[in-house]
């Protein structure tokens, strides 16, 4: 899940309108983090539970061409995961849907040029984010296992172009997701999960001192990853992680930004523990590199239940 210019969070860093700054912002709500172990194999039929707990440690803030030059924060978020998986479907699969129901407070200091010299902006903000609703099909064989979903990101985090930090974002993004999942007999596992952002414009936009309104996200293509071998039969240690790559500048008015998309790698150590019907999940990701975006220290806590 990538929180960042992501988990459910928009950080719209706005100066005071005396000093004609301008208004920024962060403004995707898809995120990496979601799909680890067993990404592209669903659980069996039946409903499933999974309770993601995430602290990032923001250490960087960038947008060249937003201005933003520098920045730190914290972002602490629970989200709910129902997930309910049918006995049968099409082409021999199973359909599923899902939901992801984030929770989330923010806090950030971000250092940012404007007209009238560099400023510092600090605000936070809290509460319901935007929530994911998803369909899908997922088939199985005795290695590969794979699944397609369509998800729809909705605008139900409150957003106010007034405030520096805000919960939501304020417009949809329809996101395509295919993801796969090889289990070997020698323990082994790979698991990737490919997904294709496509961002609506949020028209209450409005960028101080030009009065510019509307800003929409470029589109994106990202994926989380994971390679991890079974210790025992309950233990799993391995790799984990996500890339993001911006296909093309974000829109202000209507118009390219120059310097707005964005580029992220991150990868670190993760851990799944089964049993019975519980599994515990825990993985510590770090950015590797980035360009335009929030750059965050990431430790996940995701509890998991099947009914």
């Amino acid at each position: 899940m990538n929180l960042s210019k992501s988990l459910i969070v928009s950080i719209c860093l706005t100066a005071l309108v005396f000093i004609h700054s301008a208004a920024w912002a962060f403004n995707s709500s898809s995120f990496n983090g979601t799909a680890d172990f067993y990404a592209g194999a669903a659980p069996p039929p039946g409903l499933h539970l999974i309770d993601y707990n995430v602290f990032l440690d923001i250490k960087k803030i960038e947008n060249k061409g937003q201005g933003l030059v520098d920045g730190k924060g914290t972002l602490t978020a629970i989200a709910f995961r129902p997930i309910y998986v049918s006995e049968k479907g099409l082409f021999g699969g199973n359909f599923l849907m899902h939901s992801i129901i984030p929770l989330l407070t923010v806090e950030a200091d971000v250092k940012a040029n404007t007209p009238g010299g560099q400023i510092t902006v600090q605000g936070h903000d809290g509460g319901l984010g935007d929530v994911y609703f998803g369909v899908g099909m997922a088939w199985h064989t005795p290695v590969w296992h794979w699944l397609t979903v369509l998800d729809v990101i909705t605008p139900t985090g409150s957003f106010d172009p007034n405030k520096p930090i805000n919960a939501g974002n304020n417009a949809f993004i329809i996101e395509p997701v295919v993801a796969v999942t090889g289990m070997f007999q020698n323990g082994m596992e790979v698991n990737a999960k490919l997904m294709y952002s496509y961002h609506t414009k949020n028209s209450d936009y409005v960028e101080a001192g030009t009065g510019i309104k509307g800003y929409q996200a470029g589109q994106a293509i990202h994926m989380d990853y994971n390679v991890n071998y079974a210790v025992t039969k309950d233990l799993k240690l391995g790799v984990t992680g996500w890339i993001w790559q911006g296909l093309e500048n974000d829109r202000i008015g209507g118009q390219k930004r120059a310097d707005t998309k964005d580029f992220e790698f991150s990868m670190g150590p993760a851990a799944r523990y089964q049993n019975g019907k519980f599994a515990v999940i825990g993985k510590y990701v770090l950015p590797v590199a980035a360009e335009n975006r929030i750059e965050a220290n990431q430790l996940w806590i995701d509890l998991v239940y099947s009914f």
